[in-house]
């Protein structure tokens, strides 16, 4: 179960880790703005405030195997369709509609069914199923960088799409199954669900703790959407080659997946709050590398950024473990659809923003200023958030 999310999870947001390429391409050929060019993949964060709770929904009800399954077909026809584009609204419409409604109905599915059956291993199984995403840099920036070289980003898009859909589909049809976990940890979820608070959507919507979530969400995407969207433009106007930015970025979706191993692990042991404001320190640190960059020559400062990864993963890993610490129940994935509408929002703005910061300043250093500031906001949410209070309460219920 937990290696199927992973891998589902490396497809939908294989999407994101590799628009950085796609989106210099569209720039390139189109001479479209930059914010212009940026507005349609934050469409396809902003509609998630509608798919994601939809899909969550649609999970609790059908089971995460019809729901995963169809999210692959759409999510690859939105790509396959986004390859025929000529104007912005159709970019839109294919990328921002259709890539939302796809990523909206394989992520959240995947991440509700782990963590219902996960209690005090819960950050190291939400570790793995986030490595899964990182890991799509490691796979796809090169894949996609070369087919994009070679044959064009129109026929990248084609073979990109075709990859999430025949992979996805079949995993998800055949491997997902919405029954209770024999093994220990499953039986442990149960016992836990079964004594704590049974959340409704209307519930959470009411609670402080859920809004904390929705703004750690946003306020997390908004930081990392700027730069991971502009990282590779950034670079190559610093006059760094579009090969040394492959294996470096390659590099850093390594440590990407690096940090959410051991910052889900970490976090069944240290607790959630604290690992992730380690990340975020991490994080901010990175940024500020990634904004020094002046030349070639600053290939350190590049290789810095890359490593502060591991900070990103940390952070990444516990995005679905502490709303789902928080709110147990048969719920669980419309709340979680609903909390994951904060990256939507976030997704919306960050990109969007970083494009329209460098229309009006010529120049990316005040977006990774408000990158760095985002980041740091987003820590202090999960403290007012506080699901260490709700893992204390689920560990004396294992216990006792």
């Amino acid at each position: 179960m937990v290696a199927v999310s992973a891998t589902v999870n490396m497809l939908a947001w294989s999407m994101r880790s590799t628009f950085a390429l796609f989106y210099v391409a569209l720039l390139g050929e189109f001479g479209w703005r930059r914010g212009d060019a940026a507005l349609g993949y934050s469409l396809s964060w902003l509609l998630l405030l509608l798919f994601s709770p939809l899909c969550g929904r649609l999970a609790d009800r059908w089971g995460a195997g019809r729901v995963v399954a169809a999210g692959g077909l759409i999510l690859g026809g939105a790509l396959v369709l986004t390859a025929r584009v000529t104007t912005l609204w159709q970019y839109f419409l294919t990328l921002g509609v259709l890539g939302a409604a796809g990523v909206g109905a394989i992520q959240t599915p995947a991440a509700t069914v782990v963590s219902r059956r996960f209690v005090r291993s819960r950050g190291t199984a939400m570790g793995i199923v986030s490595a899964g995403a990182s890991a799509s840099a490691i796979l796809f920036y090169p894949l996609n960088a070369w087919l994009i070289v070679t044959f064009g980003w129109r026929v990248a898009l084609v073979v990109f799409g075709v990859i999430v859909a025949v992979v996805t589909i079949p995993l998800a049809g055949f491997f997902y199954r919405d029954r209770p976990d024999p093994l220990a940890e499953g039986a442990a979820a149960t016992a836990a669900d079964a004594n704590a608070h049974d959340w409704t959507l209307a519930e959470a919507l009411r609670s402080r703790a859920f809004w904390a979530v929705f703004a750690m969400w946003a306020l997390g995407v908004i930081g990392y959407q700027i730069v991971t969207t502009h990282q590779v433009a950034h670079a190559v106007e610093r006059g760094f080659d579009p090969i040394t930015l492959g294996w470096v970025y390659g590099f850093g979706g390594v440590c990407t997946v690096v940090g959410n191993l051991f910052g889900g692990w970490l976090s069944d042991r240290w607790g959630r709050e604290i690992v992730f404001t380690l990340g975020s320190v991490i994080g901010v640190a990175g940024i500020a590398a990634l904004g020094a960059l002046d030349g070639p020559r600053d290939l350190p400062l590049l290789v810095l950024y890359a490593v502060s990864g591991i900070g990103f993963g940390m952070r990444i890993a516990l995005l679905t473990a502490i709303p789902a610490d928080i709110f147990a129940g048969r719920s669980l994935g419309v709340i979680l659809g609903a909390a994951h509408g904060g990256g939507g929002l976030g997704g919306f703005i960050g990109p969007f923003l970083g494009g329209w910061l460098f229309d009006v300043t010529g120049s990316y250093r005040i977006a990774f200023v408000v990158a760095a500031l985002s980041i740091a906001a987003a820590a202090a949410a999960t403290w007012i958030a506080a699901p260490r209070r709700s893992r204390a309460i689920g560990s004396a219920t294992l216990n006792g």
